[in-house]
């Protein structure tokens, strides 16, 4: 786990309770200010990387980089008009979404191969899934050698010379309110998901996973300037995301196994109790995250002070 972005992080945060600052400095201010543009370079590099050498660990490390500065434009959207954020948020989801069916095999896999010593009529289906990896690989590195980064240089140029603008008439105090306020929002949102989580529809676990990764890459980029955000702060959104996404996996996993048995003629017997085994899997999954969901309010406000979004100016426009 990489759980701070260098780009954008003057240093590594604190691992203690208390940090000395209580709210952005305009060093602070003018460093996110630009955070973009190193951003963007970890993005392209990363790309760069992953097309020529095409790995596990190219395509994860890719993926993290392009969530990473889609959170930071997301971080800064309070500066700049909603139109422009939407187009960076379409680039940057297109290009994620290339890996996604590789990526949901390749945690697959694993997991079928656990289990089947135990369940050996699931033989079928991990082959079936191996195949699945090597056609997933072959179009994916294929789209990703396709991909052009011109458009979305201008798209996170262009942007990043809107916020600078904004921050230039804008105060430390008013910069302060936006940035906070744009994280709060996102933690909002989250908290209103969870909410409405249904543990019988795993999808209102995914919505909610969606809404907390955004906040989480937003903490993430905030760290080193935010007082709070630590080592194990950052550890502890990690592992709460992490609850979250293996009942995804869990989910898809079951899913996909369904859509081959739709297809595919094997015995009728151990085929259920494989699929009875994915379900016990699963509802374990969801007990486990549900018995640590409430954990969520820990995660905003920070124990340590947190610039108050009501302390903003009142005059002025951004």
């Amino acid at each position: 786990m990489k759980p701070v972005s260098p780009a954008l992080n003057p240093g590594p945060p604190r691992d203690d309770a208390h940090q000395s600052r209580e709210s952005f400095s305009q060093k602070d201010i003018d460093a996110l200010a630009g955070s973009l543009k190193k951003q963007w370079k970890c993005y392209r590099k990363e790309l760069k990387r992953c097309q020529k050498k095409f790995s596990t660990k190219a395509i994860h490390d890719f993926r993290v980089e392009g969530r990473r500065l889609l959170s930071s434009a997301e971080l800064l959207g309070g500066f700049v008009s909603a139109g422009r954020l939407r187009d960076i948020q379409c680039a940057l989801k297109k290009n994620l979404d290339l890996f996604d069916d590789l990526r949901d095999t390749q945690v697959q896999l694993p997991a079928v191969a656990g289990l089947l010593r135990l369940h050996p009529s699931a033989r079928s289906f991990h082959s079936h899934l191996r195949k699945c990896e090597e056609r997933f690989a072959k179009k994916t590195r294929k789209r990703l050698r396709r991909v052009r980064t011109r458009r979305l240089a201008r798209l996170v140029s262009g942007y990043r010379k809107a916020v600078e603008a904004r921050l230039a008439g804008c105060s430390v105090q008013k910069a302060t309110s936006t940035l906070v306020r744009c994280v709060e929002s996102a933690f909002r949102r989250t908290r209103r998901l969870r909410a409405e989580i249904d543990p019988s529809d795993t999808d209102t676990i995914h919505g909610t996973r969606v809404a907390f990764k955004k906040f989480r890459y937003m903490m993430e980029a905030l760290a080193g300037y935010l007082p709070g955000v630590t080592v194990s702060y950052l550890e502890r959104l990690h592992a709460y995301q992490t609850k979250m996404g293996e009942v995804q996996d869990a989910q898809v996993l079951v899913d996909a196994l369904d859509k081959f048995l739709g297809k595919k003629e094997i015995e009728t017997a151990g085929a259920n109790r494989f699929r009875d085994e994915l379900l016990r899997r699963r509802r374990r999954l969801i007990r486990q995250y549900l018995s640590a969901a409430d954990q969520l309010s820990e995660f905003w406000p920070l124990t340590a002070r947190v610039p108050r979004v009501g302390h903003a100016e009142s005059t002025g426009k951004l």
